[in-house]
């Protein structure tokens, strides 16, 4: 695995277990992922302007790809969280109504694993989502890298056919 997608893996999951673990609110949480978001952004296209124009624009529609799918799936996240806080004040409210301490008791509890089963949902989907955005961003770099050694290629063959032509007319 190459360190930009190590990087981007990385980055990707520690974003996931920061959004789903801290106690900070939805808004505060979709301000830090949009933050990070694009600083990535701008370190990627600091790290295009190096490259050559082949490998340019195939690390461009990367990181374009990529950054959809995270935004997609930051928003898949925050849709699921909005679910749950709605089905928690759902059943608070139905629980709140009820006066026999132990049936409330109970309904907590059930609520508290019903929780606990969406979050633990929602980390395997993260995950899944991060796995797929290491996927695509790693056939992107491959794509990148067969277009480099076949412009390489190209590149040698111009220059050895130049060396040729060179060597003839100095023979003459």
């Amino acid at each position: 695995m190459s360190k930009l997608t190590s990087f981007i893996l990385g980055g990707m999951v520690g974003a996931a277990a920061v959004f789903f673990l801290t106690p900070r609110t939805g808004e505060q949480n979709r301000a830090l992922v949009t933050e990070r978001a694009n600083a990535l952004v701008g370190e990627a296209k600091d790290l295009t302007a190096t490259m050559p124009d082949a490998i340019q624009d195939t690390y461009r529609t990367a990181v374009d790809q990529g950054t959809a799918f995270v935004n997609s799936a930051v928003q898949k996240g925050t849709d699921l969280v909005n679910d749950a806080a709605a089905r928690v004040k759902e059943v608070t409210g139905q629980v709140s109504q009820e006066a026999d301490t132990d049936e409330l008791r109970d309904k907590i509890e059930a609520a508290r694993q019903r929780i606990a089963s969406q979050v633990m949902e929602n980390a395997e989907q993260a995950k899944a989502a991060g796995d797929k955005a290491a996927s695509t961003i790693n056939g992107a770099v491959e794509a990148a890298a067969k277009k480099a050694d076949a412009a390489a290629g190209a590149a040698g063959a111009k220059v050895e056919a130049a060396v040729e032509d060179a060597e003839k007319k100095a023979q003459k």
